[in-house]
């Protein structure tokens, strides 16, 4: 009797986590003017891409940081982007590099990310951003930057790839899509491990 009691809601749970889970791994913040757009590479990078380089088209920042490049860009009075940050010939080197020097190991790269970002806009003087990556990485990014960039002056803004079809339930059926969203809530949950541990400090 005592395991059926349970059984209802734990059917229940489950029925509601299969529906709604996929969907809430995305966020978005209305867009507006910032001081930089800052990039998260991954799969999709090419999508990624054109939507900040889109934004930056657009006038809503000056600056186009990748963080996982230490690379920065900066618009000219011509419209162009032109590279500020040194020329790094193993630019794909840098983040783990990084990650080794300066953070823990149990980050995630997706943190350190966040926090190289927070480092740049630093030494730019710059206080907003607009956080670019695909639709089902932006819940993660929101809470990794929300500790990041706690009790400082900054104001970020979660800017998904526009036009992507957004995670549904029957995404489930998917097995491409269901490794991603598997993937999404494990490292949210790791995440969440790590901080609590570590006492919630950023970077």
């Amino acid at each position: 009797m005592m395991f059926l009691r349970y059984l209802g809601p734990a059917l229940l749970a489950v029925t509601l986590f299969v529906i709604f889970a996929p969907g809430f791994l995305a966020c978005s913040d209305a867009t507006r003017k910032a001081d930089a757009v800052v990039l998260y590479v991954g799969p999709e990078l090419e999508s990624r891409l054109g939507e900040a380089r889109q934004l930056i088209r657009d006038g809503y920042a000056r600056y186009l940081i990748i963080p996982s490049y230490s690379e920065i860009e900066q618009v000219q009075s011509d419209g162009t982007l032109i590279r500020i940050s040194g020329d790094i010939r193993l630019r794909h080197n840098i983040l783990p590099i990084r990650k080794a020097v300066n953070y823990g190991r149990y980050y995630e790269d997706t943190h350190v990310e966040t926090c190289e970002a927070k480092r740049i806009m630093d030494d730019l003087g710059l206080h907003t951003a607009l956080l670019v990556s695909s639709s089902y990485h932006m819940r993660r990014i929101m809470m990794i930057a929300g500790l990041v960039f706690r009790g400082h002056d900054y104001t970020i803004i979660c800017n998904p790839v526009r036009r992507q079809t957004p995670y549904t339930a029957a995404d489930w059926l998917n097995r491409e899509r269901r490794r991603i969203i598997v993937s999404e809530y494990l490292k949210i949950g790791w995440f969440l491990v790590y901080g609590l541990v570590s006492s919630w400090h950023g970077c």
